[in-house]
């Protein structure tokens, strides 16, 4: 499975090649034998067409031809058809062995890389794209390789053995074939060509209008309030120019067609035209002139279904590129078995540098220890890095230089099992789950007795969340938690939290944009926390950290420009000490009619 996993984006060479190492040795297995057997199949078909040659000049003669007679080419054809019957049957249960295994592989791959990823990775478009990818992508792809990849080497394969036929019976007619297919095979590779143009135009407008039909489903709060839920221009835009796109694409796809079309045409017509010459001239029978206009026929058909067929295997090139560029995706490194920590709970950052952007650091050697069991709380203005140091902490990114340890080890040497067992993170857009209350508290410790789950309900204020519900624990929280307001999802991701009990707890502007009310739990569950874990949390409202044990001021540069208590930082001059004025002063501000 290793091995299939060791994708890069671009890595879309031969189409047969994508298709095998996206799938499990037991699915290429299957697949090669499907292709195989498609071998065999068209040597059957070409073989049955070319025994029309001689079956037809038996029958015009009566005497044998190729040392049988018209009897005995006809058992010869029922044979064929036979075997032709069976090897076909075996030949389609390998291919579609091999499109399930396409598809369950491929959803595997993509599921247990997307874990392996950072956090940061992902963007506002994944979603979008991913859902694109898992959906409709990965079924086109299935359905390629079980519709066709084998009928083009079916009909390869026939002709092939059509054209060793036709030199054998008739080395003039042979002669015309292999002029004519070398032809039909450039001409075929620059129409795929030309449809390929199309389909690259249009694959970044269709993967835009997909982010944009998310983004207007899920902010339909924000477009309402606005006024815009009939006007969102980004989405018009979108689809505008996805229209513009598809009509070009559609352009491009008929001038394919049109080429691959006119070709065959032609072919044929120059076939038929020199076995009309040679029967006018006697050369041929009538019986034999007509049969080999039938192969011409079968010709026409076997070069005109290669070309749609490839046209169709080059409309599924995109979702090569996307799975690739999904699963090139870099994942975190690291150890891959658990290492010892020599200091659970402990966060410390060593001279730590990161900057979102190349050339514009966010954090500028910054250090900081926070020490087991403890609560450091990070100050500064919006842009100084808190939330930053947060998502380092958690590993979403990798710094640019310096050293995150927790536990005591380097993040980048810890699995990310290890790493993510440490921790629980409260942000202040908490996304719940469309499940009930109960199993969204859950989340954070599903084998939790009912009685923790209820301690950890009461401190973080749930409990009046399932009294005030008519299904109480039973209530749907629906899709994000869209039933309950902001405050009250915050307490469920406090829940979450104190129910798994972790080492370090991140608090990220947790009680920022809460009521009274719901400051008051959540303020009263990080004091619970507190006696259990270490707590570094990020926070505006500074009242609710000054019993913290260490407050570290952040400043406009991304560095530590304070550090030390409530009371320590508010008797120096700086710039907690005039956060902590401006606060005051807001704190008398009333609006008056």
């Amino acid at each position: 499975m290793s091995t299939i996993t060791q994708t890069a984006a671009g890595r879309t060479g031969g189409m047969v090649a994508n298709f095998r190492r996206l799938m499990t040795p037991a699915g290429r297995r299957m697949f090669d034998a499907s292709l195989g057997l498609a071998v065999v199949l068209g040597v059957i078909q070409g073989f049955s067409l070319v025994a029309l040659l001689p079956a037809s000049a038996a029958l015009a003669s009566g005497q044998p031809s190729w040392g049988l007679g018209i009897g005995g080419w006809l058992i010869v054809l029922a044979v064929l058809a036979v075997v032709n019957l069976a090897i076909g049957y075996f030949q389609v249960v390998q291919n579609f062995g091999g499109g399930l295994d396409l598809i369950c592989t491929l959803h595997r791959l993509i599921g247990d890389h997307v874990a392996r990823l950072p956090l940061g990775w992902f963007r506002s478009g994944f979603a979008a794209t991913a859902s694109r990818l898992v959906s409709d992508g990965i079924l086109g792809l299935a359905g390629a390789v079980a519709h066709m990849v084998y009928p083009i080497y079916v009909a390869a394969t026939s002709g092939v053995v059509l054209l060793i036929g036709t030199w054998i019976w008739e080395p003039r007619l042979g002669l015309a074939l292999t002029v004519a297919v070398p032809l039909f095979f450039l001409l075929s590779w620059l129409s795929a060509k030309v449809a390929r143009i199309g389909m690259t135009q249009v694959e970044p407008p269709r993967k835009e209008l997909s982010m944009r039909i998310v983004e207007f489903a899920a902010n339909q709060a924000a477009l309402r309030s606005a006024g815009r839920a009939d006007d969102d221009r980004p989405l018009e835009a979108a689809l505008a120019d996805e229209r513009d796109k598809s009509r070009r694409d559609l352009w491009y796809a008929i001038l394919g067609n049109l080429i691959n079309g006119v070709v065959t045409q032609a072919v044929v017509i120059g076939l038929i035209v020199l076995a009309a010459a040679f029967a006018i001239s006697g050369e041929l029978a009538p019986l034999e002139a007509f049969a080999f206009i039938g192969i011409a026929l079968r010709v026409n058909q076997v070069l005109s279904e290669i070309g749609e067929q490839r046209l169709g295997l080059e409309s599924q090139r995109q979702n090569i590129v996307t799975a690739d560029g999904l699963l090139g995706a870099p994942a975190l490194g690291g150890a891959t078995d658990a290492v010892t920590l020599t200091e659970p709970g402990a966060i410390e950052l060593d001279k730590v540098s990161f900057g979102y952007l190349p050339g514009v650091p966010v954090l500028d050697q910054v250090s900081l220890t926070v020490p087991p069991r403890t609560m450091t709380a990070l100050v500064g203005p919006s842009g100084s890095g808190k939330t930053t140091i947060a998502r380092l902490v958690a590993r979403f990114y990798d710094v640019d230089s310096g050293t995150v340890r927790v536990g005591g080890v380097d993040v980048r040497d810890q699995p990310v099992e290890q790493l993510m067992g440490q921790l629980s993170m409260v942000f202040q857009d908490v996304y719940l789950f469309d499940d009930t209350l109960r199993a969204n508290v859950l989340v954070g410790n599903p084998a939790a007795s009912d009685e923790q789950v209820q301690r950890a309900a009461e401190l973080a204020g749930v409990t009046e969340i399932v009294d005030r519900l008519p299904d109480g624990w039973n209530s749907l929280v629906g899709e994000g938690g869209r039933a309950l307001s902001g405050g009250e999802r915050q307490r469920v991701s406090v829940a979450r939290a104190l129910l798994k009990g972790s080492d370090i707890v991140l608090l990220d502007e947790a009680t920022s944009a809460l009521d009274p009310e719901n400051e008051a739990n959540i303020v009263a569950a990080v004091e619970a926390l507190r006696q259990h874990s270490t707590v570094l949390v990020i926070a505006h409202k500074l009242d609710t950290i000054r019993s913290a044990d260490a407050i570290v001021v952040l400043g406009d540069d991304g560095t530590v420009e304070q550090a030390g208590t409530h009371d320590e930082l508010i008797d120096v001059e700086g710039r907690y000490r005039d956060f902590w004025r401006s606060r005051a002063q807001a704190a008398g501000w009333r609006l008056v009619p």
